[in-house]
């Protein structure tokens, strides 16, 4: 029996819904891959807000002698600088990241994102009493564990340095998909 080819408008017609079944399909995928990506920023967002509630709900624990200092008592001189990174690299960068951006290794499995001190707003809630404060006590509300064993010079060294990471942050700098 012979076999009827198709005529030029069946071909067509074919044609048309193979398209329209690979815009359906791409499509979808699309849609699907926005959704996730929505998602998961809004997952960031909120983390980052509890972060930011923990931060603010701390400034009320820190006493008031640290509150009030607006600089360090140890000049932040280049040996300072040094000895605040060494200080840094050995004891923050696990969580914090050795650039201070907050994505260290150990970030991702912290139930609040550690500070980034490469965003400047974020780095400006606390002054630098503030900072060596929490260096010494940590703090149960944002999972910053205390390191009182760092000798009180080298806690200032550190806040300097912590200083000047977020002096040396670009202003165009914006936090991504934290950490």
């Amino acid at each position: 029996m012979p076999v009827n080819k198709p005529t030029r408008g069946t071909r067509l017609m074919l044609l048309r819904c193979l398209v329209a079944l690979a815009l359906a399909v791409l499509t979808a995928a699309t849609t699907a891959a926005q959704e996730k990506h929505r998602e998961q920023h809004d997952a960031h967002d909120a983390a980052r807000a509890e972060h930011r509630r923990a931060m603010l709900a701390l400034k009320d624990e820190i006493p008031e002698a640290y509150r009030i200092m607006e600089r360090t008592p140890v000049v932040p001189d280049e040996d300072s600088l040094q000895q605040g990174r060494k200080q840094f690299l050995r004891n923050c960068s696990l969580c914090h990241g050795a650039s201070g951006d907050g994505g260290g290794p150990a970030a991702a499995a912290l139930k609040t994102p550690p500070a980034n001190f490469l965003d400047k707003q974020h780095s400006a809630v606390y002054g630098p009493g503030e900072k060596f404060w929490i260096i010494g006590h940590g703090s149960g509300k944002t999972g910053m564990p205390a390191f009182s064993d760092i000798p009180l010079v080298d806690r200032w060294h550190l806040v300097n340095y912590i200083l000047h990471l977020q002096q040396q942050a670009p202003e165009t700098w914006q936090e991504h998909g934290h950490h």
